[in-house]
């Protein structure tokens, strides 16, 4: 499996049979993804930094909800969360996914602003990967989300949406790398694994963003 970040939470994931690309986003977010092929679509909010399906190339099975799918091997579980929104007061809904390939279990929590409640996490739990944004407009703070992170006990976490000024003392990125208190690895262009190669240790892998 290769697991490349393209920009601010949009994310793609390639195995033996399929390629799956997750929030798609366009360049108002201020990244350019440049047309991704994608065999399969998760949406995890019905927003444009989320869900632009137009910008993937191919003709995708498109996923924007709670569910349970096979498709071109990736076994996909959506479970439904939600995100409150500030302006009004009322809460959208959000999906966190679930994703089995090459007998590897990756959790993309597509950004938190409140704790998943017991089921959900014991549905995300015991992960070999988890994918984690952690600087949403509105989001739940870099060390909370962290906290929840570390309550799932992945082997590899994979955080991304955060922004490019990594080295700042205050930056999310340093809050969250120093909450979860396990040794960063430094940024490579993508992360290629195999079930052998996925280990015991814990990991913070940190991806370059293609956008």
């Amino acid at each position: 499996m290769d697991i490349t970040w393209l920009g601010y939470s949009a994310m793609r994931l390639r195995t033996r049979n399929a390629t799956v690309v997750i929030d798609p986003t366009d360049k108002s977010a201020g990244v350019d993804m440049a047309r991704p092929t994608g065999d399969i679509v998760l949406i995890s909010r019905d927003h444009k930094h989320h869900n632009f399906v137009s910008g993937v190339k191919g003709t995708p099975f498109v996923i924007n909800g709670p569910g349970e799918y096979e498709v071109g091997g990736v076994q996909i579980q959506g479970i439904r969360s939600l995100w409150s929104t500030s302006q009004d007061g009322n809460f959208e809904p959000t999906t966190l996914y679930v994703l089995q390939a090459e007998d590897m279990k990756v959790v993309y929590l597509g950004g938190l602003n409140e704790t998943p409640d017991p089921k959900q996490l014991q549905v995300c739990s015991n992960a070999d990967i988890v994918i984690v944004p952690i600087e949403l407009p509105e989001g739940l703070s870099s060390q909370d989300i962290a906290r929840i992170v570390r309550s799932l006990e992945p082997k590899i976490v994979i955080p991304i949406a955060y922004k490019s000024e990594k080295k700042k003392e205050d930056s999310a990125l340093n809050s969250f790398t120093n909450e979860m208190g396990v040794e960063v690895e430094d940024p490579v262009q993508r992360l290629s694994l195999q079930r052998r190669s996925v280990g015991d240790k814990n990991r913070i892998v940190l991806l370059n963003s293609r956008g």
